[in-house]
This record gives structure tokens, C-alpha cells and sequence, in this order.
């Protein structure tokens, strides 16, 4: 097959088939490469383990026959009973070295064989005299004669074992001369096969990039338009059909989908914004119904004949010293005034907490023991605004509907914390609490922003005021029946 038509049938391949060429293509190259090496370094470490334990066993049976002529000699010396046994401990040492020593035919060769069956036969003959001779008595006629004997066989046998060692250095010499040309041409080989492994995988990629780098440079082009928000450009081209035909083709899809969803996002953000800007105004509008709602509840009573006959009342009660009568009047008288002569919609907080005061004090003075209250404030500032009349239709609600029809009557505490910029307010009674229904019932209207006898007018035009003046406003109740009722106003940044 020719180049052109070589490349002609790659260019046919799909692109997983092309990468699938490549890394077998190089795995084969490099695994053949590895598995040559391999073979090599195993063959050769295999080979020198073998030397090594050949040294390592000669060396042991001449250290072992060393200790064993060293322990007769000691022994005859003095032939104490501690001699006897290290010399009977060497020569077990020694019997169980000369059985390691390798006899294979195959293995060893002839010269090494004929030395080591030398020394296995002249030690079981020198066992047999040292076992004699150790029988014997030391004043018999020969006794000197055989011990020359023992000693003339140990000589033998020492001899033997220096021709044993000095065969086995020269075999292992020989090797090691033998194997180093090999090993001086393993780099020569790994070279040639990585140079081969590289000059096809240059060939492969030049011939598979050549066209993908040029369309992946048209693919960063477009897309660098696109970040600019510029759909204009000419969509990117690819003859092929393979993946990185699909790639472009989804790439050109997205382009125009991008661009169509673009589009919607604009007129969508356009239609929010008006959206917007209706549902401001609608707050507006109800934030100023609210105001003026409440203006209309204070206006419902005549200011100056109201004071001018409390007025009156009170002097009376002076007159007839009825302490308590006067203190009640006044507590109303400032009540009241609060309500009728304050036109802003927003009052520093202490000035709420003394409109509770005023309230609970009349209140006390109506139920007596049945009725306790408390206030619990723990703020950095007590002129901190929050809207007009806030507190009072809290605590009135939680004494009306819960304190005053419980017959053992109950305990209002008024709870207010600050928290950076949030202030969270917290009514809460012992008195006959309601049932579920009865709670899921004033939540839903609350969230409804229902001002009906449901909920009743306080607490409806108390969410309505939160929720236009405060980004964050909430009002939640929680009752359980016969327990009593909390409700916690939660107060954040004004709008």
C-alpha cells in the first residue's frame, strides 16, 4: 500500500480507532522492549544467585571445618568434658554444611564434581579414624601414630577445600567475563527500541494532529467571540465524520442555541424589571393604606373632649383622695395621648416599652393576682425605632385572649434582643393557648396579609406595617392549647 493511500484509509478511521492504533501500536513496541530486558536482567540475576550461593556454601564448609580442627585440636589439648562437646558441636556444624554443598553433575561440571566427591569421601574416611582414635587410650603403643594419621587427613581435606573454593571463583570469573559484553549492549538495545517506538509515534501524530490542531484553533477563535457576546462568526468546519466532526457539529448547535438563550435572558430581565418596579409601587401603596388606616383608627375618638373629661376625672380623684383612681387615669391619660398625638409612623422603643408600663398597670389593677408581667430588654440602645404601636396589641391581644379567660389567670413576658442588625421581639402568655387548627388558621391569613376578625385588625395591620418598612420584617406565632401563645417579631434592615 502506497503513502496516499495509507493516509487516505487513516483518515477513514474514526478517532477512538486511530487512538486505540496509536497506544497499541506503542504498548506492543514497548512491552516487546521490556519483556527483552527483563529476560536478560532475570536470566543474569538468576545466574549470579547461583554463584553466590555456591561462595556462600564453600565458604561455610571451610569455616566449619576450620572450627572443627581448631575444637580437636583444643581437645586434645584437654580433653575436659566442655572440649569435648564444642568439638562434638563443630562437627555436627560441619556434617550439615558438607550436605548443603552442591553435587548436581549438570550443575557444577566435572572438575567440581570430582573435588567434592573427593571431599565427601576423604571426610567420612577421616570420621571413621577421629572416632577410632578419640576410642583409644592415650599410653596405647599406636595411639601417636593414628593421631599424625587424623591430623595428615584434616591436612588432606583442607587442601581439597581451598581447590573447592578457588574452582568456584574461577567459574564465577568466567561468567561475570561471559555476561559483561551482554550487559555493555543493553543500552545499545533499549536505545534502538526507543528510538524506533519514538520515530513511529511521530509519524502517527503528525499525520492525526495536522487537521485537529487547525480546527481546534478555529474552535478557540469562536469561542473567544462568543465570551465577547458576539454570535456573528462563521460557524467552524469539518469535512470527516468521526468525533471530532460530532465535536464541531455540537459545538455550531451550541453557538446558536447559546445565542437564542441569550436573547431570552434580555427580555426576561427587561420584563422583571417592570415587574419590579410595579410590585415597588404596590408596596408604596401599601405601606401608605397602612398609615392611613392607622391615622383613621386614631382619629375615630374626639381628642379634646376626651383629655378635657379625663382631666376632670383625675382632679375629682384628687379631691377624694382615691390614690389608686388617680394613678389609673393617668395610666390612661398617657395611653391615649400616645395614641392621639403621635403622627410619625415610627417611635424610639422606650417610649413603647412605657405605653406596656401605662397598659399592664390598669391591667394589674383589674385582675389583681391573677394577672404578672415582665420585660426583658437587652439592647445596645432603647431609642432604637421601630413603628407605632407595635407592642401594646401584642401584649393586649395576649392578655384579652389569653389571660383573661383562663381562670387561675397567667404570666405575659415581653422578650427583646439585638443581633447586629436585626432586633427580635418576643410576646409570649401562660394563658389558654389554641388548637392547631385555630394556629394554622391565623398563620395562613397573616401570610395572606388578611386584616379580617380571623386574624383580627392588630395583628393584620401589625405584618402589613413589618413587612412594607422592613426588607427582612416576619411575624411568627406558635401556640399549643392550654399552654399558652407566643408571638416573635423578627425586625431587620429598613427598606
Amino acid at each position: 500500500m502506497t503513502k496516499k493511500g495509507i493516509v487516505q484509509f487513516w483518515n477513514q478511521m474514526s478517532l477512538k480507532r486511530k487512538l486505540y492504533t496509536i497506544i497499541l501500536s506503542m504498548g506492543g513496541i514497548m512491552v516487546i522492549a521490556i519483556l527483552a530486558n527483563i529476560q536478560i536482567m532475570y536470566s543474569f540475576v538468576g545466574d549470579v544467585k547461583i554463584l553466590m550461593d555456591d561462595n556462600l556454601s564453600s565458604y561455610k564448609f571451610q569455616e566449619a571445618l576450620g572450627n572443627e580442627i581448631q575444637s580437636f585440636s583444643d581437645l586434645m589439648r584437654d580433653r575436659s568434658v566442655s572440649n569435648d562437646a564444642s568439638f562434638q558441636e563443630a562437627v555436627k556444624q560441619t556434617k550439615d554444611v558438607l550436605n548443603q554443598l552442591p553435587f548436581e553433575y549438570s550443575q557444577i561440571g566435572e572438575e567440581r564434581y570430582a573435588i567434592t566427591w573427593n571431599i565427601k569421601n576423604a571426610y567420612e574416611q577421616y570420621q571413621i579414624k577421629l572416632e577410632n582414635l578419640l576410642l583409644m587410650d592415650l599410653k596405647e603403643k599406636n595411639y601417636i601414630a593414628e593421631l599424625y594419621k587424623v591430623y595428615d587427613m584434616q591436612n588432606y581435606l583442607k587442601e581439597y577445600t581451598a581447590r573447592l573454593m578457588k574452582e568456584v571463583f574461577d567459574g564465577g570469573s568466567t561468567y561475570y567475563e561471559d555476561s559483561i559484553l551482554v550487559l555493555r549492549r543493553m543500552p545499545y538495545i533499549v536505545v534502538v527500541s526507543s528510538m524506533v517506538a519514538l520515530a513511529i509515534f511521530i509519524f502517527i501524530t503528525r499525520v492525526l494532529t495536522r487537521d485537529i490542531i487547525i480546527v481546534l484553533s478555529d474552535l478557540v477563535k469562536v469561542s473567544k467571540s462568543i465570551e465577547k457576546n458576539d454570535f456573528s462568526v462563521v460557524d467552524v468546519a469539518w469535512n470527516g465524520q468521526d468525533e471530532i466532526g460530532q465535536l464541531v457539529y455540537a459545538f455550531n448547535k451550541m453557538k446558536h442555541s447559546t445565542r437564542d438563550y441569550v436573547r431570552t435572558l434580555e427580555e426576561k430581565r427587561a420584563i422583571e424589571e417592570i415587574l419590579y418596579l410595579q410590585e415597588l409601587e404596590k408596596t408604596n401603596l401599601e405601606r401608605k393604606f397602612s398609615e392611613a388606616q392607622l391615622q383613621l383608627v386614631k382619629s375615630q375618638l374626639n381628642p379634646h373632649f376626651l383629655f378635657n373629661t379625663l382631666n376632670m376625672i383625675t382632679r375629682m380623684a384628687q379631691i377624694e383622695e382615691a390614690k389608686v383612681t388617680e394613678e389609673m387615669l393617668i395610666a390612661l391619660s398617657n395611653l391615649l395621648r400616645y395614641s392621639l398625638r403621635t403622627t410619625s409612623p415610627f417611635a424610639p422603643l422606650n417610649q413603647e416599652l412605657k405605653v406596656i408600663r401605662d397598659y399592664m398597670y390598669i391591667q394589674e389593677k383589674r385582675f389583681g393576682k391573677r394577672i404578672s408581667w415582665e420585660i426583658e430588654e437587652n439592647t445596645k440602645n432603647n431609642m432604637i425605632e421601630l413603628p407605632v404601636f407595635l407592642l401594646q396589641p401584642l401584649v393586649e391581644n395576649a392578655v384579652i385572649h389569653g389571660i383573661s379567660m383562663k381562670e387561675v389567670g397567667g404570666n405575659i413576658k415581653v422578650s427583646i434582643r439585638q443581633e447586629e442588625e436585626q432586633l427580635f421581639i418576643c410576646v409570649e402568655d401562660t394563658g389558654l393557648g389554641m388548637s392547631s387548627e385555630r394556629l394554622n388558621q391565623i398563620r395562613s391569613a397573616i401570610k395572606k396579609r388578611s386584616t379580617n376578625e380571623k386574624i383580627g385588625l392588630g395583628l393584620g395591620n401589625i405584618y402589613q406595617r413589618i413587612t412594607a418598612y422592613y426588607e427582612q420584617g416576619d411575624v411568627l406565632v406558635d401556640s399549643i392549647e392550654g399552654e399558652g401563645t407566643s408571638i416573635q417579631i423578627i425586625l431587620g434592615p429598613r427598606i
